[in-house]
């Protein structure tokens, strides 16, 4: 009967939980502007059903799913997709109080889901529409379902549990390649956490030999999971194979991870700033106390458990090292995919504070209530206020110098967008379209039309919204220039939405092209980067310096008609 009811108070606490995780992630869940990669996950998602290249191609893929869904309409596309990323982290959080329970028991399971439920690090990015919330989700369910599979003492070939941790694998990568660590999560579990006990000899030649013991014993299921691993991703890797033979291009998005390695830093400087921002990341969004508390209890479960700290530290590490080890431009989200393994670390590391008090002084000195106390504490006084900033006021948040810059400050944030575009529709119409021309030269013009109001960014609606691709470098800055003059030549008003500070090209390169009539200016917080709205007007010359002026590279430039066409820049 009292196992009945822990079992049922077990239930009923962890749903209670999963339920108030979600309304941490969901409430007001509009209140920070949409950023850049959320505009083009929500684009790419209308395009995966009916473009073969976007729904076949592994990168981020499984995020252009789970939005496509739910068919988010345009104008609701915001709320639709970040309640859908926020609704799939609760499979993380889930994972995570499954884990601490199946490696630690029921209290242990009940603190992680707490601290998971509540961690503003994760709170954070499950808001967002982006791909690493679902990541890190997936990644916590291999790290379950591994220890699952050690655990079972029939797990051999067509072991369930060991087609789970394939399949779960295969999603992990597709949902973004940054996953790919977590591969190697059933492997280091038979070695650590498999039947059997670690050698007492530890010199090299014995280790070996153990080794190669212990991956024979799993053999059978190791087998099966990376073989569902292999033919879950055959349809996709042939894919890819069947354009590099066409010599078409394969869509390769989201490749700043990488950039490091084509940029004039050495190795040793990328890795060395990397561990420093993940240092300060985890010191700010986690607070000092959590985060050495979380150091603390990694310690403690290598001197106490080292088979179990050993699995966990490699489920929170692993995760991280293509971060670390390629990012030069690392962002905090990449970093997402370790929290939930390092709540299951510490959690662990407080139910092994709570049993070595009972040794020492017996059941009547526990400390569990102190440390349920510290819990709830650090709840209330550091996880609270801050998800209270983001349901009201994202801007008092206090993130990282990094994250402030991206959410807030630069083009990718929609700070200045929003309200430019509830300003667009009062604009002048011109003649003879009897529309209002805008040309977005912005770095994030596509995520105009998810503010424009009922049919505005539409062919025939009353805004003519057109993002021109410009390049990376400004090199089709000028034929950009000759479009807009080809507008100007048949449209009475022509408008511009300009960012003065923006990185690929120079605007003053445009200034002698045409008279500039500024109607108004819209700042981004913490002095970021302002937008400008300009209504432009042809002087005399301008034709002869970009009207007629033929494009540099026909095969490379295209003319933009409307939004968001170039859905893989």
């Amino acid at each position: 009967m009292k196992r009945r009811f822990y079992h049922r108070l077990d239930f009923w606490f962890s749903v209670g939980m999963l339920l108030i995780g979600f309304i941490i992630r969901a409430h007001a869940i509009e209140a920070l502007p949409p950023f850049n990669d959320e505009s083009l996950h929500i684009r790419r998602a209308e395009k995966i059903l009916v473009e073969r290249n976007v729904s076949l191609t592994p990168f981020k893929l499984l995020t252009y799913y789970w939005i496509a869904l739910f068919q988010p309409d345009r104008l609701v596309a915001i709320f639709v997709s970040r309640t859908a990323v926020g609704l799939f982290a609760l499979l993380g959080l889930a994972g995570t109080y499954a884990t601490a329970r199946l490696v630690f028991g029921r209290w242990a399971g009940r603190i992680a889901l707490v601290l998971a439920a509540f961690s503003p690090f994760m709170v954070f990015f499950d808001r967002l529409a982006l791909a690493d919330p679902l990541t890190a989700a997936l990644g916590m369910l291999v790290v379950w379902m591994s220890v699952r599979m050690v655990r079972r003492e029939d797990c051999g070939r067509w072991c369930p549990e060991a087609l789970m941790v394939g399949m779960l694998g295969a999603l992990v990568v597709l949902a973004k390649t940054i996953g790919l660590p977590f591969l190697a999560m059933p492997a280091i579990a038979v070695l650590a956490l498999g039947r059997g006990a670690w050698p007492a000899n530890r010199d090299w030649r014995t280790l070996r030999d153990w080794t190669v013991q212990r991956l024979r014993r799993y053999q059978g299921a190791l087998v099966t999971a990376y073989g569902a691993f292999v033919a879950c991703m055959v349809p996709f890797g042939l894919h890819v194979l069947e354009r590099a033979i066409a010599g078409e291009p394969v869509m390769l998005v989201n490749n700043n991870l990488v950039l490091g390695l084509a940029e004039n830093r050495p190795p040793h400087e990328v890795i060395f700033d990397n561990i420093a921002t993940l240092w300060n990341v985890n010191w700010i969004l986690h607070s000092p106390f959590l985060w050495l508390t979380m150091l603390l209890a990694a310690g403690l479960l290598f001197w106490r458990c080292p088979a179990k700290a050993a699995y966990l530290t490699s489920a929170v590490v692993l995760p991280w090292t293509m971060s670390i080890l390629l990012g030069a431009e690392l962002s905090t989200r990449y970093l997402t995919l370790g929290i939930l393994p390092l709540m299951v670390l510490l959690a662990g590391g407080l139910q092994v504070v709570g049993q070595q008090a009972i040794e020492i002084w017996g059941k009547q000195h526990s400390l569990r209530p102190l440390m349920v106390g510290i819990v709830v504490l650090w709840v209330g006084l550091f996880a609270v206020p801050f998800i209270e900033n983001a349901w009201n006021e994202p801007t008092d948040l206090e993130l990282p110098s990094r994250d402030q810059w991206e959410y807030f400050e630069n083009f990718s944030s929609g700070y200045g967008l929003v309200a430019a575009a509830d300003d667009l529709d009062e604009l002048p119409s011109s003649e003879p379209s009897g529309r209002v021309n805008v040309f977005g030269m912005i770095g994030s013009c596509h995520q105009v039309r998810l503010y424009l109001g009922a049919a505005e960014a539409d062919d025939d609606g009353p805004v003519w919204l057109t993002c021109p691709f410009f390049g990376w470098h400004g090199e089709y800055l000028m034929d950009v220039a000759a479009d807009i003059q080809r507008r100007m030549a048949i449209e009475s008003q022509v408008y511009l939405l300009l960012e003065p500070e923006i990185p690929y090209f120079d605007t003053d390169k445009l200034k002698p092209l045409w008279q500039w009539q500024e109607i108004k200016r819209y700042r981004r917080p913490f002095d970021g980067m302002e937008i400008v709205l300009y209504r432009i007007t042809p002087i005399e010359n301008a034709a002869e310096s970009s009207d007629n002026r033929a494009p540099s590279s026909e095969s490379e430039y295209k003319p933009a008609e409307s939004y968001g066409d170039d859905i893989y820049n």
